[in-house]
């Protein structure tokens, strides 16, 4: 019963800033708005890192949403990493930061913004992707990556299998058609 409680307030928080990311007023195009990648991170590393990350399309942007729980306070670093397993116990399985063949700019395809836990160990995910898709099947799809979150803040993360690690939590992004987060926990 604690599960479902906790899975039922999870959704409620990622509702929450799922509406939030959206603007002021949440359009007719926002509320029919589909979630269309999910990822369940879970700890890696001894940790007790968890948390929620939802990927939804509206035309050519991607809003990211989501929160982690049980971090350290202050800035820590989240990736989306190229392949999609997180099966190692220091998530090294996820690869290194994805970035699509051709890229040649400074920017990644998988850097993310950093992200900041409060006093409390909870970090609220809510920006906007422009160079990627969820569930379209192209090149730039983020849906079998995986999302890691990092101890602090790490400009050039490198997977190394055996080796204890600030890889704190690991996902892997799934495709879903759901406009239900509880259908999701």
């Amino acid at each position: 019963m604690i599960l479902r409680a906790g899975a039922r307030a999870l959704a409620v928080a990622l509702a929450s800033s799922l509406a939030a990311s959206c603007g002021d007023a949440p359009s007719k195009e926002d509320a029919a708005a589909k979630i269309l990648g999910f990822a369940a991170v879970t700890p890696k590393n001894g940790s007790t890192v968890r948390g929620v990350v939802a990927f939804t399309q509206r035309g050519d942007r991607v809003y990211v949403t989501g929160q982690l729980f049980e971090l350290f306070p202050g800035p820590h670093s989240i990736y989306i990493h190229s392949v999609g397993n997180c099966s190692s116990p220091n998530a090294a399985s996820a690869g290194p930061v994805w970035n699509l063949p051709g890229n040649d700019g400074k920017k990644r395809t998988g850097d993310l913004p950093q992200i900041f836990a409060g006093t409390e160990g909870r970090a609220d995910i809510a920006f906007t992707l422009r160079d990627v898709t969820v569930n379209t099947g192209k090149p730039n799809d983020v849906i079998g990556h995986a999302v890691v979150v990092h101890a602090d803040v790490d400009p050039d993360p490198r997977a190394e299998f055996g080796v204890r690690n600030g890889w704190l939590a690991c996902g892997v992004i799934k495709a879903t058609e759901t406009q239900s987060l509880k259908d999701l926990l």
